[in-house]
């Protein structure tokens, strides 16, 4: 047996690995732990299945245009199917939307005595 010919399997291994960064680095959900819709950053929305940066980008994208009221509604951005939704549901929450991105509620009329 010559000295080399376990270096070339470890090689391959180390290539494989190192041509994989982004999927080492993305870290599953837990048992129980949620993503808010509304909250979360990008990095925290690429934990989900299936979701990428730009996928990620884009629900931040849509709702700093429009908050999220429902978790069904993330279904609007494109490439999230319902199909999608139906694998993930249990993994998303839909909390307050940041005071920044809140759509302002109209005066109170003051009540008279």
């Amino acid at each position: 047996m010559t000295p080399g010919r376990g270096l070339l399997p470890l090689l391959g291994l180390l290539a494989i690995l190192l041509a994989t960064p982004a999927r080492a680095e993305k870290k599953p959900l837990g048992p129980g732990e949620r993503v808010d819709l509304n909250s979360a950053t990008t990095a925290e929305l690429m934990r989900l299945p299936g979701v990428g940066k730009k996928k990620a980008e884009a629900i931040v994208a849509s709702r700093d245009k429009r908050p999220f009221r429902k978790a069904d509604e993330v279904t609007r951005v494109k490439g999230l199917s319902p199909a999608w939704f139906g694998r993930v549901k249990g993994m998303l929450t839909v909390g307050d939307a940041p005071a920044a991105q809140r759509t302002p509620e109209p005066a109170r009329a003051a009540r008279g005595g």
